[in-house]
């Protein structure tokens, strides 16, 4: 009986020799049976259980409880949400403070096909510091275990439903893998064969178009099997598969992948056409249509969605147990005497996004309502759940980083939380927080991450109406449903604007709608504004304490170095602290290169990205 290896932990499939799949010549190894183990949900429970044993191929195939086992293995193709090093901090979102081989030198411009390998591949980007871009050495043994599934699954001696369920999990899970890949890199081999012990094959990238329609295809097949919302919390449904199809088609309408001043397709990119924005469109309507019916709805508070694991909003979602390790509530908390590791601090760049709740005007345009004597205050209610201002007490402990001025008598010391102020912007994230729960190394009080939830559907759909046929009024209908969310509550978006003047109104909805949900990293590159945005100094701010003569910090003046008003209503950031240096895009960083023994092994099939080489 032939046997084939177990193995569990998405960390342990990192540290395999990957699967290669762009070697022009390759036997093949023995099949792998990636992770056996006992599920109860998508979440950590299930992701970090030991596996059973070694199994043969028989054994699983003809078992339902092991095939059930090995498509939970499966989901570990699906990245973990929260590492320490953000996509927000490649971005003009937030700063990073740790160096090295972190998330830093892909902002520094410096991402090339020799660095961006992790640790645990053989390569130097660092394993925990950075983000989950680089996929390509990861996920393609996960895709031949998937396709041996598929292979198998239709001849198992197994109840009609559960085989419908589980294989409709697995299509969705290759369109996932390959929908990622396709928006970090373009066209990618589509492997569809499982090819067997000592067979050769060549693989090369296959056209941009056809690996869409390879993933709305899988989607389609997952659609038709699953039910709109899974029995268990966290496996995949119907509704999760149209949410990936809606995102997917949104991608491939976008500039960077449908470029009408380049209208043919290639490796990197599709065909230019218009209808593509059609098929976005639909594919979001699809999820509105159940949305309409109760199946989802806009929740009445914005942070309902990271802490709420029952929230109405969510479409699919990964889920966290006490014992899932550091996550969010660790990585992200303030330091000093709360005990977070501070990874991840908004930029004032950010900040001066956030429009003011009175009038729906960014601070510093005309007639805003912004008073310098308050700086923070009056703004669009996302921003006090996203982010920590100074001032702000927090867990029993006001934040703020400020040095005393020199003519102080009294207060000669910084403020506790100073001692960052190197390294931070004077800002601190909210966002994924639990208030009330402990900051602990030994006990994580993250609850959630979703993938998907209702205001990306809604926001879809807005853009495709807007760039198919340019229906701004459907559009600003759109937004004006998230802003009208019932702790929001921010003007509404006019439905009397140009269609230029609506393109930036809904980039400034994603930008705050989404703010460190790794959206803006995908949003500026398939928008092609990257080269704007992340092509700049980022910024973080001080303060200057001024003591009143007595020891009481309470009624003491406080000078804020901080933005201020500049031309045309554009923030001036010459008082601020430039962090880290300005920031660079170049034109090959609109695609992520593919790992450089990867694409050598493949002897010239494999085409490397433009610009890379």
């Amino acid at each position: 009986m032939k046997r084939v290896s177990t193995s569990f932990s998405y960390r342990h499939k990192m540290k395999q020799e990957p699967a290669h799949v762009n070697r022009m010549i390759k036997n093949i190894p023995y099949l792998v049976l990636a992770l056996i183990i006992t599920f109860t949900a998508c979440n950590d429970d299930f992701l970090n259980r030991k596996p059973l044993d070694k199994l043969s191929e028989e054994a699983v195939f003809t078992n339902a409880a092991l095939m059930e086992q090995y498509v939970n293995a499966l989901y570990n193709v699906v990245p973990h949400p929260f590492t320490e090093g953000t996509m927000a901090a490649i971005t003009d979102e937030a700063f990073f403070r740790y160096g090295g081989t972190s998330t830093n030198y892909i902002s520094r411009g410096e991402l090339n096909p020799d660095n961006v390998i992790f640790q645990a591949d053989g390569g130097p980007a660092h394993n925990t510091r950075m983000t989950f871009l680089n996929l390509w050495p990861r996920v393609f043994s996960y895709v031949r275990d998937m396709n041996l599934f598929l292979s198998r699954v239709d001849d198992a001696p197994i109840d009609e439903a559960v085989k419908k369920q589980l294989k409709g999990e697995v299509y969705f899970l290759r369109a996932w893998t390959y929908s990622n890949l396709l928006a970090r890199y373009g066209g990618v081999p589509i492997i569809e064969k499982v090819f067997q012990l000592g067979e050769q094959y060549n693989l090369k990238r296959d056209q941009y178009d056809d690996c869409v329609n390879f993933v709305i295809s899988d989607l389609d097949k997952a659609i038709a099997l699953l039910p709109d919302k899974p029995a268990v919390k966290g496996r995949i449904g119907a509704d999760v598969c149209r949410a990936l199809k809606a995102r997917t088609c949104l991608f491939a309408a976008s500039p960077l992948f449908n470029d009408p001043a380049d209208p043919s397709g290639s490796i990197f990119k599709g065909t230019y056409s218009k209808e593509k924005w059609k098929l976005a469109r639909d594919a979001a309507k699809e999820l509105i249509d159940r949305a309409n019916t109760g199946a989802y709805e806009i929740a009445p508070t914005y942070n309902d969605y990271w802490s709420n694991s029952n929230s109405k909003e969510v479409i699919w979602a990964r889920y966290f147990l006490p014992t899932s390790g550091k996550l969010a509530q660790l990585f992200y908390a303030p330091a000093r005497s709360i005990g977070g590791w501070v990874s991840c601090t908004p930029v004032e760049n950010m900040v001066s996004d956030y429009e003011m709740a009175a009038t729906g005007k960014k601070p510093f345009e005309e007639g805003s309502g912004y008073d310098p004597a308050d700086p923070w205050g009056g703004r669009d209610p996302r921003f006090y759940k996203s982010i920590l201002p100074p001032g702000t007490t927090y867990m029993n402990y006001t934040l703020n980083m400020c040095q005393p001025a020199p003519t102080n008598t009294v207060v000669k010391n910084n403020d506790p939380f100073q001692a960052e102020a190197n390294q931070c912007t004077g800002y601190w994230l909210r966002k994924w927080l639990i208030d009330d729960a402990p900051v602990s190394e030994s006990e994580n009080a993250t609850l959630m991450y979703p993938w998907f939830r209702l205001p990306e559907i809604y926001l879809i759909y807005a853009e495709a109406n807007l760039e198919y046929n340019g229906n701004v009024t459907v559009c600003a209908e759109y937004i004006n449903k998230i802003r009208d969310r019932a702790d929001v509550r921010m003007p509404h978006v006019p439905n009397s604007l140009s269609v230029d003047a609506m393109r930036e109104k809904l980039i400034q909805e994603r930008r705050i709608e989404f703010a460190f949900e790794n959206q803006r990293y995908f949003d500026l590159r398939r928008w092609k504004l990257a080269e704007i945005y992340e092509s700049v100094m980022i910024y973080g701010i001080r303060g200057i304490r001024h003591d009143n003569g007595t020891a009481d910090l309470s009624d003491d003046r406080i000078d804020w170095k901080i933005a201020k008003k500049g031309n045309g209503g554009k923030p001036d950031f010459s008082n601020c602290l430039p962090k880290f240096g300005a920031r660079v895009f170049l034109p090959q960083h609109y695609l992520m290169p593919i790992p450089r023994d990867e694409y050598t092994k493949s002897e010239g099939v494999i085409v490397q990205n433009p610009h890379y080489d």
